[in-house]
């Protein structure tokens, strides 16, 4: 019996990083038998700020076992040093995002198209891969009850290089939630690690008014792939392009609160997302709804990848 082919996800352990090489192995996996298993690089250390060039000439030790897998998948800047280690060793590599480097340093570049990235192993994408599934969202379902028959989740980010959180944007986004629960909507609102902490007390308050709000603050189990199977609409707030294209994938209405700063590459994100996703600003607009396909780029990358692999191995 053939043994299933074995795969590493690299990162610096951070969830929305990890979350990424994830995604697209396990859409590779639903396409071919592949055994995963997850390696955090760590951020600590002086080695760890070095170019990973410097990392590898240096002899940067990555706490990796000494049997090499198949195929390695990694993203962040932590993974780049190990995954062209393990290149030179014979291992298939990906890398998710853009490197910054030659995208010849892998097999494989898997880059958000706001990226502009080009080359003959890369991929394009909307967005990035996620982990975003019906049977992965179903699997959380009971994480969430619903206690009206209308329901809206908000997925809530924070200050960024290019966005940030203000007054105004608080009191707007405030104003909808609101408004969708005197109207009788269900809202459940998740925070995320760039989320303020005066920003999540305030919301937090209208838990004790509203029994039809619930806010995960991230303490305890994470119900958000829970809060995305129940709602009937999505509020993303526009820092984070990972939630903006995971929210997508449920093929859901997706609308987006807006935020101050200037989104400079990520607008063109935004364009592609109204044009494919029918993803528009949730503030001064109807929440009219319309249809579209779930995005579905995890399944195109693990197909390109796979593809790659076999005409190289």
């Amino acid at each position: 019996m053939t043994r299933p082919l074995t795969c590493w996800i690299l990162s610096d352990g951070r969830r929305g990083i990890e979350n990424q090489a994830l995604g697209l192995a396990e859409a590779m996996a639903d396409l071919q038998a592949l055994e995963i298993a997850s390696y955090p690089i760590s951020r600590s250390g002086l080695l760890a700020k070095f170019p990973p060039v410097l990392q590898i000439l240096l002899g940067r030790n990555y706490s990796l076992p000494e049997t090499r897998p198949d195929l390695a998948i990694g993203c962040g800047r932590q993974a780049i040093a190990p995954l062209m280690e393990l290149k030179t060793k014979g291992v298939f590599t990906v890398y998710v995002q853009d490197p910054r480097i030659s995208p010849d340093n892998f097999d494989v570049v898997i880059a958000p198209e706001h990226d502009g990235l080009s080359g003959d192993n890369v991929l394009s994408i909307i967005g990035s891969p996620n982990r975003i599934s019906p049977a992965r969202l179903a699997e959380d379902a009971d994480m969430a009850v619903p206690k009206a028959n209308k329901v809206a989740t908000f997925l809530m980010g924070g200050k960024s290089k290019t966005h940030d959180y203000v007054k105004a944007n608080v009191q707007a986004h405030s104003e909808l939630l609101l408004d969708l629960l005197d109207s009788g909507w269900q809202v459940f609102l998740t925070v995320s690690r760039r989320t303020p902490l005066d920003i999540i007390e305030y919301f937090s308050h209208f838990q004790r008014d509203f029994e039809t709000f619930e806010i995960y603050t991230g303490q305890g189990p994470n119900p958000y792939f829970a809060y995305l199977h129940h709602a009937d609409m999505i509020f993303v707030t526009e820092d984070s392009t990972n939630m903006l294209t995971e929210a997508c994938t449920t093929g859901k209405p997706v609308f987006r609160l807006p935020m101050a700063g200037h989104p400079g590459k990520f607008q063109t994100l935004y364009d592609r997302l109204e044009n494919r996703c029918r993803v528009r600003t949730a503030i001064g607009t109807d929440l009219t709804t319309q249809t579209y396909a779930p995005l579905q780029e995890n399944r195109r990358a693990a197909r390109f990848v796979w593809n790659k692999f076999h005409k190289t191995v």
